[in-house]
């Protein structure tokens, strides 16, 4: 009798733990799922911000390499020196320093270097874009996404000019407000000389 009773309550005991068990299973289940829930929406407007930007980026990349392509048309017209077949990237470059920087921000670059083998630093020191840029009190931290949004249009303006002149180019960025400088790789390639051609592995913004 004492046997069975003891095995009874074995039984009830392993019984209740197997129950407590499954309920902690499950409380731990329904959390999961609410943070999953909570999560989701905050997962969904990151989402939806990254593909805000990247069409953002394409439009400006898009619209600055046919703004630097019709400049370079536009403003090469009466410069005998400059040769499609054989152009010299220096004085191409020179050519982007002064005349299409004076005609989209009426000033000329700042410093112009060069390492003789195909990279190029071009850097305004009071880049006039940036010179507008203001944030609320409190939102200074996203200064740094407003001006690498900014540059996106002026880096697709050079490689167009560039490619509209014969030369191919890989433009990055660096950033320390109000400088803005821009380092550019070249490389001698052959542009239809009639219409602005697509816009070849534009450059994202680091």
């Amino acid at each position: 009798m004492i046997h069975s009773i003891s095995e009874s309550a074995s039984h009830a005991l392993q019984t209740s733990s197997d129950a407590k068990r499954a309920y902690q299973e499950r409380k731990r289940l329904q959390l999961g799922g609410t943070a999953v829930k909570e999560e989701e929406p905050a997962r969904i407007a990151k989402n939806q911000k990254n593909d805000l930007d990247e069409a953002h980026r394409i439009r400006m990349d898009a619209a600055g390499y046919k703004v630097g392509w019709s400049l370079a048309e536009r403003l090469s017209r009466d410069k005998p020196r400059f040769s499609k077949a054989t152009p010299d990237p220096l004085e191409v470059i020179k050519f982007i320093c002064k005349d299409i920087w004076t005609a989209m921000y009426n000033k000329q670059v700042d410093n112009l270097r060069t390492n003789h083998r195909g990279i190029y630093v071009i850097q305004d020191h009071s880049y006039r874009a940036f010179l507008r840029v203001s944030v609320p009190k409190g939102y200074e931290s996203e200064m740094d996404e407003i001006c690498r949004k900014m540059v996106i249009f002026p880096s697709a303006v050079i490689r167009g000019a560039l490619m509209n002149l014969g030369i191919q180019s890989i433009v990055s960025v660096e950033i320390a407000i109000p400088q803005c400088t821009f380092q550019i790789r070249t490389a001698i390639t052959s542009p239809n000389p009639n219409t602005p051609p697509g816009n070849p592995n534009p450059n994202k913004q680091n």
